[in-house]
């Protein structure tokens, strides 16, 4: 009899909402630790940043899981 191994996938939800939050904080650190521009009150600078980069967290993110999922 032989042992059953079940194929590891990774979960892409996690992988991406895990990229997504670690972009949000990137985002929000780069944003006070900069001179916010002229026109742009910090709040408004910490939530563009905060998307733009946490969108490129999700994004890069799911490309790793796609990459590890096809490993197997």
């Amino acid at each position: 009899m032989q042992a059953y191994s079940p194929r590891r996938r990774p979960r892409f939800g996690r992988f991406i909402g895990t990229g997504a939050v670690l972009g949000i904080m990137l985002g929000i650190v780069i944003s006070f630790a900069s001179i916010t521009p002229q026109g742009y009150g910090d709040r408004t600078a910490a939530g563009f940043l905060a998307a733009f980069f946490g969108l490129i967290g999700a994004l890069v993110a799911a490309i790793v899981a796609v990459l590890l999922a096809g490993k197997e």
